[in-house]
């Protein structure tokens, strides 16, 4: 009876040693894509560069839902190295599909559209939406 509950004991230990691994495993990953997302953030020059004219600023998906399809769109200066921006999009949008998968991540499978336009708001880039109504 003692070897049972030993080897119980032991089997929970180990158990619960594994969830811990992968829940540290999981916290760090997420962590990686925030410090991928801030990045991009500081990139696209949202936070720092004055919107006056919304002609200056385009936009992007970023993201990946865990059903398909992108998380969202972020808006950038244009006036920034715009193909050094998106390469580092690209490869957050798939470090999140990886993430997704690998941490069996479940999300609304809505599909996001794309902005109709860009507005400079109180000197900040903002994405407009226009409601669809319906037919």
């Amino acid at each position: 009876m003692k070897k049972l509950t030993f080897i119980i004991c032991a089997l929970c230990l180990i158990f619960v040693s594994c969830s811990n691994d992968d829940s540290i495993d999981r916290e760090r990953d997420y962590q990686n894509l925030g410090k991928m997302f801030r990045e991009i953030l500081s990139l696209s020059k949202i936070n720092s560069e004055l919107c006056a004219d919304a002609d200056n600023w385009d936009y992007t998906a970023i993201g990946s839902k865990s059903c398909g399809g992108s998380a969202g769109y972020i808006a950038y200066s244009k006036k920034i190295d715009k193909t050094e921006f998106l390469a580092k999009v690209k490869t957050y949008t798939d470090a999140e599909a990886a993430f997704n998968t690998k941490w069996n991540v479940v999300s609304t499978c809505d599909v996001v559209s794309p902005p109709t336009s860009i507005e400079c708001v109180e000197g900040k880039p903002k994405l407009s939406y226009i409601a669809q109504s319906g037919k």
